[in-house]
C-alpha cells in the first residue's frame, strides 16, 4: 500500500464509518485553496458525534532549518468530539513530506472527559500489539505524549498515553503507520459504539466542555503547528478542522 492509497481508503472509512456510529448525524464536505497549498476537509455533526473533522491538506514552497531546498508535506489529521462524557475525544494527527527527505510522523491518542479505564486498557493493550508485531517499544511509542498535550494550569494531561507518538519513520515503516494507525481506528470506533447510550451527568458534561476547553487553550497557546497555520491558511478553514464544537473556561 502506498501513503496516497491508504489516504483515500482511510477517509472513505472514517468518513463512512464515524457517520454510521453517529447514528442521525449529516456530513459535509469543503475545500480550500491557498498560496501555500490545498486543503479538504469532511466534517460530521449530529446524532453520538458532536463534531468530527476529517482533513487532507498539502502543503508546499516552505523550508525548515538544517534542511537545504523547499520541501512539500501533507497533513492527514481527524479531531473527533462524540457527544456522550463516557466516549473520549479521539485525536489522529499524521502528516509526512511529500518533496525532499521524506519522514513520517503520528500522533494518535485518546483525550477522555470521563475516564473510563477498561477502555484505555483495551486501547493500550492493542497497540502494544502492534509495537510487539514492528519490535518496538511498548512505552516508546508513547514517550512525550502526555508532555506535549498539557500545560502547567491543567489538573491533567490530555492525553492519556494509550495511543503512539511515532516520529521520522522511513519509507520502510509505512507499514508500521498504517497499522498503528488502522488498529487505534478500530479500537476508537469500537468505545464510541460501546459507550454512546451509556447515561451521563450534567457534571459528566461538564467535565468534557472543561476538557474542550483544556484542548482549545493547548492549540492557541501552545501548539506551534496552529501557531504557524494562523498566518498561512484561511482562518475559517483552522475553525472547521480544529476547535471544539464547544467549551468552557
Amino acid at each position: 500500500m502506498t501513503i496516497d492509497e491508504f489516504v483515500e481508503n482511510m477517509k472513505q472509512k472514517a468518513s463512512q464509518e464515524l457517520l454510521e456510529v453517529s447514528g442521525t448525524g449529516k456530513l459535509s464536505k469543503r475545500t480550500w485553496t491557498f498560496p501555500n497549498g490545498h486543503a479538504e476537509i469532511i466534517v460530521i455533526r449530529g446524532g453520538a458525534i458532536e463534531k468530527a473533522a476529517i482533513q487532507y491538506m498539502t502543503l508546499q514552497g516552505f523550508t525548515v532549518p538544517g534542511i537545504t531546498g523547499e520541501l512539500e508535506a501533507v497533513v492527514y489529521q481527524m479531531e473527533v468530539f462524540p457527544d456522550n462524557p463516557y466516549c473520549p475525544m479521539g485525536h489522529f494527527n499524521t502528516e509526512w513530506t511529500a518533496k525532499g527527505p521524506r519522514h513520517w510522523n503520528m500522533n494518535l491518542d485518546l483525550f477522555p472527559a470521563v475516564r473510563v479505564e477498561e477502555d484505555l486498557r483495551a486501547m493500550k493493550a492493542a497497540m502494544d500489539v502492534v509495537a510487539d508485531r514492528f519490535g518496538r517499544d511498548r512505552e516508546k511509542i508513547r514517550e512525550g505524549l502526555d508532555t506535549q498535550y498539557t500545560m502547567e494550569h491543567f489538573a491533567a494531561p490530555l492525553a492519556t498515553k494509550v495511543g503512539c507518538k511515532l516520529l521520522e519513520l522511513k519509507d520502510e515503516d509505512l507499514d508500521l503507520f498504517v497499522a498503528a494507525y488502522e488498529t487505534f481506528f478500530g479500537v476508537y470506533l469500537d468505545i464510541i459504539s460501546k459507550r454512546k447510550g451509556i447515561a451521563y451527568t450534567e457534571n459528566d458534561v461538564q467535565l468534557k466542555l472543561e476538557r474542550n476547553g483544556n484542548w482549545l487553550e493547548y492549540l492557541m497557546l501552545k501548539d506551534g503547528a496552529f501557531k504557524a497555520a494562523r498566518d498561512q491558511v484561511p482562518p475559517e478553514m483552522l475553525i472547521e478542522m480544529c476547535l471544539p464544537p464547544s467549551a468552557v473556561f
